[in-house]
């Protein structure tokens, strides 16, 4: 069985059911649909690719959801399952290292970091140390975002964003941007920040959150919103299940903090998304993409893999 799909063009996500700003209870997205029962190891652990963090980090995270939603205690003992794998597959200094080689959108020496597996490793490890009182968790969260604070050059999930510190889903050169995967990484520093009072952590969301905030028109192209900033030979326009995921993304982080560009924004998007015209224009300008950026990078035999979009 193939691993699950870890976005949200195979799993449309929806905003959270059991969010509280004030401390990390229910997940922002719901994740529920990742985990299909919460026998560890799931099926897919076995496949080549099963092995990101990513994949099991959502796993673990939509147990806990399960969980929360009053499913039975069994998802939780399938969320504190996924959560010691992740605290075998940490690094020393808090990564999580991906060596996967698949041929999509950008090239990534391996093995390579993501600021995406960070956070949402981080807001794991904060719920199941919340829930069970393991401080292995708590320790392996605050590990967990030691490398937002080194760049991607010198092995971190860093990049300047006009000059201010943007999380990489992708340690690319240059900076992809990628939107998605850089708000499920602010979660995990507001998660540390929230759950376990930790101030370098509310400093590392408020930075980021204020980066995001200030930018998040380059994201914008009046008709639809951009996966990421990378300077492709033409834009890389996000799929619809994409583009629905920034939209509860963005309400979701709104209920954390104050800006009102976030949901100015996602009303904005959402009018988009409820356009036939804009959805149709969007679906051919990705498929100009996918033609003039993914095909050619398929055909061909490179060195480094690279990473989907």
């Amino acid at each position: 069985m193939s691993p699950p799909a870890t976005d949200a063009v195979f799993h449309p996500l929806s905003l959270g059911a059991h969010i509280d700003p004030a401390r990390p209870r229910g997940y922002y997205i719901d994740l529920r649909a990742k985990a299909a029962a919460p026998t560890w190891p799931p099926p897919w652990l076995q496949a080549p690719a099963g092995h990101a963090a990513v994949a099991i980090a959502q796993w673990g995270l939509a147990c806990h959801e399960h969980w929360i939603a009053g499913e039975g205690e069994e998802w939780l003992a399938g969320a504190v399952a996924a959560g010691e794998r992740m605290l075998a597959d940490q690094t020393e200094d808090g990564r999580w290292l991906d060596s996967r080689r698949y041929p999509h959108t950008y090239r990534i020496p391996v093995p390579w970091p993501s600021a995406m597996a960070q956070g949402e490793g981080a807001s794991l490890f904060v719920r199941l140390s919340l829930a069970s009182g393991d401080e292995r968790f708590a320790e392996g969260a605050i590990r967990a975002l030691r490398p937002f604070g080194v760049p991607t050059d010198r092995g971190g999930v860093s990049a300047l964003l006009a000059g201010s510190p943007f999380p990489e889903e992708y340690p690319t050169q240059p900076p992809a941007f990628v939107l998605n995967g850089a708000i499920f990484a602010l979660w995990g520093a507001h998660d540390v920040a929230v759950g376990l009072a930790d101030a370098a952590a509310r400093r590392t969301f408020d930075e980021g959150v204020e980066t995001l905030a200030t930018n998040l028109h380059r994201w914008d192209t009046g008709s639809w919103s951009r996966y990421d900033l990378f300077p492709h030979p033409v834009v890389n326009l996000a799929t619809l299940g994409y583009h629905r995921l920034h939209i509860a993304q963005l309400r979701a982080l709104r209920l954390l903090c104050p800006h009102p560009v976030l949901e100015v924004t996602a009303a904005s998007w959402q009018r988009y998304a409820d356009s036939r015209q804009h959805r149709t224009l969007a679906l051919v300008r990705k498929v100009v993409f996918r033609l003039l950026v993914r095909k050619p990078l398929r055909r061909r035999r490179v060195d480094l893999p690279v990473a989907a979009a």
